[in-house]
């Protein structure tokens, strides 16, 4: 083939994008209330990322070297009678370079290219191939490596090229993508409380509808999964005020760092309460009790139609099994879609960077795990999960993580 000729990187680029923007689009409004936006998110950003090429050019080899026939009627160097075609013997090699990267994009002229052109080639799987023949009667070698080694730079050249407008897609394209998901999401929210205020009642199909996953460019994540039952509108939590919690939570570790010797002989669940006196200074409980309460021994929690939209475990660093069972037990209490909850660590060890480290690993090993949202060594990280057993339901996690006076 020859390489680099069948479009330009930005019209092909565009329309990778158009073609991702129009299946978002053209997804049912339910399921997509449905799904989990970190995996919607996930899944078509993957499908829009594009692997740059890498070409290992130091690393090329014979594939193969095989007897062919030159033609030398052009020949300079020879004596050929006027207007006859002489052909001698010859030898011809496979010169392989091997690539990574996503082969269509040998096929796509970059942004900035060479008007003199590039050698032909043959893409294979892992390898270009170039093909070199010439007389056996005066091969020389300096100039044959000489020649290979050109046409090896001038691809190379090429593929360089590429990376930049690939990087440049790269970087824009997600941005698109999570743009017009989240427009889509807002058009499903729009009709779908457009249908329910008419008040009319709505006869479901006995099965729930399904979803072509559409063919893929390569190995991608799969569409995500959605429950079988209805969507409908739930309680959450506003940003803004889980921010403030997290605040107010971490506003009194620091006073527990700051007066060791008060703390160091509580337990979890007087720890826990301090915790549940400062929360409710800033919030003004119900009538029927405070704004939070407690459940159990170490729970933290708002409940809203007698489920929980926000909890907090405040916990000992006993080991990465024992912090296992605390997200467990957490994932255990969760309910509503959207649901924002804290884990509190208190660390009696004198390695809290070692502490938090074993932490964010345990976190994105978990099978719920689906993005990280925040890490920072030194302070907050926070984590997108969603249980197998409940699919499409957003659990936020932030982790804290205090020295505790042993």
């Amino acid at each position: 083939m020859e390489p680099f000729r069948e479009g330009d990187t930005f019209t092909t680029f565009s329309n990778l994008v158009n073609t991702i923007k129009a299946e978002i689009l053209a997804l049912e409004n339910e399921y997509v209330l449905k799904a989990s936006r970190s995996e919607l998110e996930a899944y078509y950003v993957e499908k829009v990322m594009l692997d740059p090429l890498v070409l290992h050019s130091d690393q090329y080899y014979i594939l193969s070297q095989s007897g062919t026939q030159i033609d030398v009627s052009y020949d300079s160097n020879r004596f050929v009678p006027r207007g006859e075609q002489v052909f001698v013997r010859g030898t011809e090699l496979e010169i392989a370079i091997p690539f990574e990267g996503d082969p269509i994009l040998w096929r796509v002229r970059a942004s900035t290219f060479s008007l003199s052109g590039y050698p032909s080639i043959d893409v294979r799987s892992g390898i270009v191939v170039l093909k070199i023949a010439f007389p056996d009667d005066s091969a020389e070698p300096v100039a044959l490596k000489s020649q290979i080694d050109h046409k090896i730079q001038s691809l190379q050249d090429a593929v360089a090229n590429l990376r930049l407008d690939v990087d440049a897609h790269n970087s824009s394209a997600p941005q698109v993508i999570k743009g017009t998901l989240s427009s889509k999401i807002a058009s499903a929210q729009a009709t779908l409380g457009a249908v329910a205020a008419l008040g009319i009642p709505v006869k479901r199909r006995d099965q729930p509808l399904t979803y072509a996953v559409p063919t893929i460019r390569r190995v991608s994540p799969i569409m995500p999964r959605v429950a079988t039952e209805p969507y409908r509108s739930e309680p959450s939590l506003e940003q803004q005020e889980y921010e403030h919690i997290l605040a107010v939570i971490r506003s009194m570790s620091l006073v527990i760092e700051r007066t060791p010797t008060i703390f160091a002989s509580l337990d979890e669940e007087t720890i826990r309460n301090h915790f549940l006196i400062q929360l409710n200074g800033h919030y003004e409980g119900a009538a029927t009790g405070e704004t939070f309460n407690a459940s159990g021994k170490t729970d933290i929690l708002i409940r809203v139609e007698n489920r929980n939209i926000f909890i907090a475990e405040c916990k000992f660093w006993r080991g990465p099994k024992y912090f296992g069972e605390a997200i467990d037990q957490l994932l255990s209490y969760l309910a509503w879609r959207d649901t924002k909850c804290a884990l509190l660590i208190f660390n009696k060890s004198k390695d809290t960077s070692a502490v938090k480290v074993k932490m964010h690993d345990l976190m994105r090993s978990r099978s719920e795990y689906k993005k990280t949202l925040l890490h920072d060594p030194v302070a907050d990280s926070r984590y997108v999960l969603v249980k197998e057993s409940d699919p499409g339901r957003e659990i936020f996690v932030t982790t804290q993580v205090y020295d505790f006076p042993g």
